[in-house]
């Protein structure tokens, strides 16, 4: 546009455009002048760029040994950038925290001690943090889920109850409520639900929630676990063929804000001895689910081809997975995993398999993080917002330097 034509405008029409802007966009242009980048202080502009910017469906790689998030873009035109942790502590230090869940624009991180735990949620863009009130029950290494909207907030810390200082079982879990329409506003701990009888979670494998439900596998034998939020209720679905299943992880499939229908669908491997059904990696999705009657049909959506699968294979010792809108990611641990190494992204629109480029970006253990690194990185749906005002609920701090985000 011609420069003189971009001075006439009116500034509310201007800030109208530059709401409309994508995140990362938006992060490079606000170094253009200082009124740019007073905008990000703005909260009737932060309320605009939230409801018109585009969605982003990325994913972001946390790496627990490094200082930064690795975000990757799965559309066709897939791109790797970088974005600084928002977190003081290194991992294995004193007051270490773990990557967890993500929702809306918010990570939220673990605290790694053993006992009642605190739960982080962080903007990694606006170096927002707030901590949840210290979760009621102690546990060891629970599983966590999280839903966030833009005035309310529900986590849900699950299993590895602390029985003695010794011993742990999967007995209950712990529901934090908060919404802007509730007394108190800035929430609370829900009683204390009771997860059914011989589940084994895995933390690894977190939670998918749709429709008001949390969705997380249990194993030896495997089966799916389902929390109605309003009930306060868990019930269990059993998933397909779990005889065969390998790494299976429940991923939460379409939503967005276009206004889509999230679905639960289940990501597994598939081992079969019969030579009618070679090994693959396979995707369903559950209608119906929940409930305590227990039901469900899974319903067989996408099988990896042969030749994707023989190359995913042969990198793969167990993986990652995360689904964010119509985008599947599929990160192979391989023999070592502090990061990643590869991508496979599934675009379920389109049913088309592709390998996203190499990662540019090199990971660097800090000091005293080498020992959590060993834990391997974790992958989450992650869409980079300006504006997270379900994080206000929370007795936040006040943002520090901002850190866009670097291109590779």
């Amino acid at each position: 546009m011609d420069p003189r034509v971009w001075r006439r405008l009116p500034q509310p029409l201007v800030d109208r455009v530059l709401a409309c802007l994508p995140t990362p966009s938006f992060l490079r242009l606000r170094a253009a002048c200082r009124r740019f980048y007073h905008l990000l202080f703005s909260s009737p502009f932060l309320h605009s760029h939230l409801l018109l910017s585009p969605h982003l469906p990325f994913f972001a790689f946390v790496v627990p040994a490094a200082g930064h998030l690795l975000l990757l873009d799965p559309t066709a035109t897939a791109s790797w950038s970088r974005l600084p942790l928002p977190l003081p502590p290194v991992a294995g230090g004193p007051a270490a925290f773990s990557p967890a869940a993500a929702s809306a624009g918010l990570l939220a991180f673990l605290s790694d001690a053993s006992g009642h735990k605190t739960l982080l949620l962080a903007n990694p863009i606006t170096r927002l943090l707030a901590a949840l009130p210290i979760s009621p029950t102690p546990r060891l290494s629970p599983t966590v889920g999280l839903a966030a909207g833009p005035t309310s907030i529900i986590a849900v810390v699950a299993g590895d109850d602390l029985v003695s200082p010794f011993a742990v079982k999967n007995i209950s879990a712990d529901t934090f409520v908060a919404d802007a329409a509730s007394v108190p506003p800035s929430g609370f701990w829900a009683p204390s639900s009771l997860l059914p009888r011989l589940s084994s979670l895995d933390p690894r494998a977190g939670m998918a929630f749709a429709s008001g439900r949390f969705y997380c596998m249990s194993s030896s034998p495997f089966a799916v676990l389902v929390f109605d939020v309003a009930e306060n209720v868990w019930s269990k679905v059993q998933p397909p063929m779990r005889r065969f299943l390998r790494s299976p992880a429940l991923v939460e499939l379409g939503g967005g804000r276009e206004g889509a229908a999230a679905r639960v669908a289940l990501v597994s491997a598939v081992e079969k001895s019969r030579l009618s059904v070679p090994r693959s990696v396979r995707l369903w999705t559950l209608r119906g689910g929940g409930g305590g009657g227990g039901g469900g049909a899974w319903t067989e959506v996408a099988r990896m081809p042969p030749e994707v699968h023989a190359q995913f294979a042969a990198a793969e010792g167990g993986f990652e997975c995360a689904a964010h809108g119509d985008y599947v990611v599929l990160a192979p641990r391989g023999p070592v995993a502090q990061a990643p190494t590869s991508a496979l992204v599934f675009d379920s629109r389109r049913d088309e398999w592709r390998w996203a480029p190499p990662c540019p970006y090199v990971v660097v253990a800090h000091h005293g993080g080498a020992g959590a690194g060993a834990a391997g990185f974790r992958v989450f749906a992650y869409e980079p917002r300006l504006a997270t005002p379900a994080i206000g609920l929370l007795d936040a701090t006040a943002p520090v330097a901002l850190h866009g985000m670097h291109d590779g």
